[in-house]
């Protein structure tokens, strides 16, 4: 039987997927991929509302973790309306009482 070439061949192990790696032209080698970096933590909580809103996809898409009045939720921003939020739940949160907005990534 004739075997197939490496490029074809598919890894047993499941976690080994080409998102770990990619092609720097310049070198032509392959490289392994960084993490990525969250570099929302110094952003305003109005900046990090804009972000998701400006994204090249949906809003509605984004997972976010919302602290405000004494409770935390899991959930999607729907709409941006003047001075407040409403989320996917129906839910119309005032901006001036989130506490802390965490972006999460889709995976999670």
């Amino acid at each position: 039987m004739k075997q197939l070439p490496p490029i074809f061949k598919v890894s047993n192990n499941i976690r080994d997927t080409n998102q770990k790696y990619y092609y720097e032209k310049v070198t032509n080698k392959i490289k392994p991929m960084e993490p990525k970096k969250n570099i929302d933590n110094n952003l305003s909580i109005e900046e990090k509302i804009n972000k998701i809103f400006k994204t090249k996809g949906y809003a509605f898409n984004i997972p976010v973790t919302i602290d405000f009045a004494g409770k935390s939720i899991d959930t999607y921003l729907a709409l941006k309306k003047n001075d407040s939020i409403i989320t996917l739940d129906n839910e119309v949160i005032p901006i001036s009482t989130i506490t802390r907005l965490e972006i999460k990534s889709p995976s999670d």
